[in-house]
């Protein structure tokens, strides 16, 4: 009795576990991070100091990118005079930090506040000198905040790509003050911290398919060439 293979079969068996492979590949995510500062509060807008990778193409297609801002703010200091009734109050001094990638593509602000609270005398001195039991102070410690900017745009994409090449970052600060109170809360001074922090650039992406996907479209096509040959 002859006996009879089914190539055709056999071939439409391995194309659907390969495809099925290549479909059902998971994402995958790379990121590269660097700090920045200490760099002072109010300063002009320049370079941050920090360089990070573009996406290498090499590791599949590039479907998004995400920019993240981790900052801190201290040392600094603002004293507010009240010039109405006994009040309880809340004070925060710190930064508008905002981070630019390449020309504006990608930019995060984040406002890491120091802060504190408090009550206070009324007015007793009829002058704003920030002194006494009628003024009120939040001075060194410690502020932070995070945020974060993502997206999908082609043209965005591209721009974030290009193996072994680097994108600067772009950084700019201003003064952040915040007060709350019941009171008549009048003038304030301040003197300015400093901001330090961390910046991310994540890629999410779809691999380009693994060895043994490729090795099975190639069974495939070769079972295919030799049913063509008889």
């Amino acid at each position: 009795m002859k006996k009879t293979h089914n190539v055709g079969g056999m071939l439409t068996l391995v194309l659907v576990v390969a495809l099925s492979l290549i479909g059902t590949a998971d994402a995958a995510i790379v990121s590269y991070s660097d700090s920045y500062g200490p760099t002072n509060v109010g300063s002009a807008a320049g370079w941050a100091g920090v360089s990070l990778p573009k996406f290498d193409p090499s590791l599949g297609t590039l479907t998004a990118v995400t920019l993240t801002l981790d900052s801190d703010t201290y040392a600094g200091l603002i004293d507010w005079d009240n010039e109405g009734s006994a009040s309880t109050v809340t004070l925060g001094i710190g930064a508008e930090v905002t981070i630019d990638a390449l020309s504006g593509t990608l930019a995060v602000t984040v406002v890491p506040l120091q802060t504190g609270s408090g009550s206070v005398d009324a007015d007793n001195d009829g002058d704003a000198d920030y002194m006494g039991t009628d003024s009120f102070s939040v001075a060194g410690g410690t502020g932070s905040d995070s945020g974060l900017t993502s997206s999908t745009n082609a043209s965005v994409l591209t721009s974030f790509t290009g193996a072994g090449t680097y994108f600067d970052i772009w950084l700019s600060t201003s003064v952040s003050t915040f007060v709350s109170t019941t009171g008549g809360f009048g003038p304030s001074q301040y003197t300015l911290g400093q901001t330090d922090g961390m910046i991310t650039v994540a890629y999410e992406y779809t691999p380009v398919p693994e060895p043994a996907t490729m090795a099975l479209l190639g069974l495939g096509s070769m079972i295919l060439i030799k049913k063509r040959k008889r």
